[in-house]
């Protein structure tokens, strides 16, 4: 199993630093998936965005070539966040904000 697998079933912490009138507050998660550079979190919560509402976000390292791999450290990474539907090509970019995952 690739290092970066065992993130996938661990909960996650999302802390949205724009928009500024983001009024959710954090958001909490599953990560359901991981590819390179994206996560795909299961959400606690539906969002809703501007275009659809959904409670599945696709986070995506905020930097070129930056990776996932410092929340197995207890590290933060820069994401930007979209909501994604199941089975759909869909989204609604929504965040700017940080993730980390959360301990037992």
């Amino acid at each position: 199993m690739k290092k970066s697998q065992k993130m996938v079933g661990r909960k996650v912490k999302i802390i949205v630093d724009e928009p500024y009138e983001w009024n959710y507050g954090n958001l909490f998660g599953i990560i359901e998936n991981i590819e390179n550079y994206s996560l795909k979190v299961r959400l606690t919560t539906e969002i809703q965005g501007d275009k659809l509402t959904s409670n599945l976000i696709e986070l995506k390292t905020r930097y070129e070539k930056e990776t996932f791999r410092p929340l197995l450290e207890n590290c933060e990474v820069t994401i930007g966040g979209q909501l994604i539907e199941d089975n759909s090509n869909n989204f609604d970019y929504i965040i700017i904000g940080r993730v980390s995952i959360l301990n037992k």
